[in-house]
C-alpha cells in the first residue's frame, strides 16, 4: 500500500474513532459536515473534543474556522484542533496561530503492514492481559486512562460511564486492560476501521512505567489483529519514541499536529 493510501485510511479511521462513541452520549454533539468535523463531548476535557478533518482554506473559510473555536471558548472548554496531512496541516497552521491557538504537540503518524511483518516480544511475566467485555474492566480502563494523565482527567470516567451500552456490544472499537496481581496498570484502545487498525490511548500508571506493560498490550493486539487477518495497523508516536516503534515495524508516513 502507497504512502497516500496509508494516509487516507489512518485519516479516516482517526475521524471516525473520534466521533464514534460521542454519538452514544447525551450530552454531546457531534457536527459532521463534507469539510469539517467537531466533536463536543459536553465535557470539559481537551481529550475528548476534537475538531479536525478539515479542508477549509484560512482566505475562504475564516468565519467558519473561528466559529468551530468560539463555540468552546464561549462555554471555556479546552479542545483540540487535529491537523494531518490531509486535514489542514501546514495550510491551517498560521491561521490557528493567529486566532491565539498553539501547537501543543507534533507527532509521527506511523504504520505497519501485518500481512509481511513479524511481530516481536513476549508478555512481561505477571502481567496479564484482558479484552474489556463488562462494567467491572471498563471502569479499570477508565481508571488507569484518566489517572495517567497530568493531573488527572475525571472527566474520562464519566465519558465512558456514559457511553458504556456503545463499548460493551460489538463494534469496531476494542479496548484492553493489562493486570498485574489483578490491578489494572495498563491500558490500550484500538479501533479497527477502513482498513486499518489504528491504537489510541495506549497508557500506564506512573508507578508501572518503564516496565513494558503498555508495549506488551500493544503487541498481543497487533498479533491478535494479524491472526484475524487484517493486513495494516497505525498509530502515533512522538519522537522519542519514533524508534521503539520502529523496532517493532512501524515506519513514518506524515506528521500530525494538536493545537490548543
Amino acid at each position: 500500500m502507497d504512502r497516500s493510501a496509508i494516509l487516507k485510511a489512518f485519516e479516516t479511521n482517526l475521524w471516525d474513532r473520534a466521533s464514534f462513541l460521542a454519538k452514544s452520549r447525551k450530552d454531546a454533539e457531534v457536527q459532521d459536515s463534507t469539510d469539517l468535523l467537531l466533536v463536543d463531548s459536553g465535557l470539559p476535557s481537551r481529550a475528548l473534543n476534537t475538531i479536525g478533518r478539515s479542508t477549509l482554506h484560512p482566505r475562504f473559510a475564516m468565519d467558519r474556522i473561528e466559529a468551530a473555536i468560539k463555540r468552546f471558548r464561549a462555554k471555556s472548554a479546552p479542545f483540540t484542533w487535529v491537523l494531518a496531512p490531509l486535514s489542514g496541516h501546514g495550510a491551517m497552521e498560521p491561521a490557528l496561530k493567529d486566532l491565539g491557538l498553539s501547537c501543543a504537540e507534533e507527532e509521527w503518524i506511523m504504520a505497519m503492514p501485518l500481512d509481511t511483518g513479524n511481530i516481536p516480544g513476549n508478555v512481561p511475566s505477571g502481567l496479564d492481559i484482558k479484552l474489556v467485555d463488562n462494567s467491572e474492566k471498563l471502569d479499570h480502563f477508565a481508571e488507569v486512562l484518566a489517572n495517567s494523565t497530568t493531573p488527572p482527567d475525571e472527566n474520562i470516567k464519566t465519558f465512558f460511564a456514559d457511553t458504556k451500552e456503545s463499548i460493551l456490544r460489538p463494534s469496531p472499537l476494542r479496548l484492553y486492560v493489562g493486570y498485574v496481581n489483578n490491578e489494572p496498570v495498563a491500558v490500550l484502545e484500538a479501533f479497527n476501521a477502513h482498513g486499518i487498525i489504528n491504537f489510541y490511548a495506549m497508557a500506564a500508571l506512573a508507578s508501572t512505567r518503564g516496565k513494558g506493560y503498555a508495549a506488551a498490550l500493544l503487541l498481543n493486539a497487533l498479533r491478535e489483529a494479524k491472526k484475524a487477518g487484517l493486513r495494516l495497523a497505525g498509530l502515533q508516536s512522538p519522537e522519542a519514541s519514533r524508534a521503539l516503534y520502529e523496532r517493532i515495524g512501524f515506519k513514518p508516513a506524515g506528521r500530525i499536529a494538536a493545537y490548543t
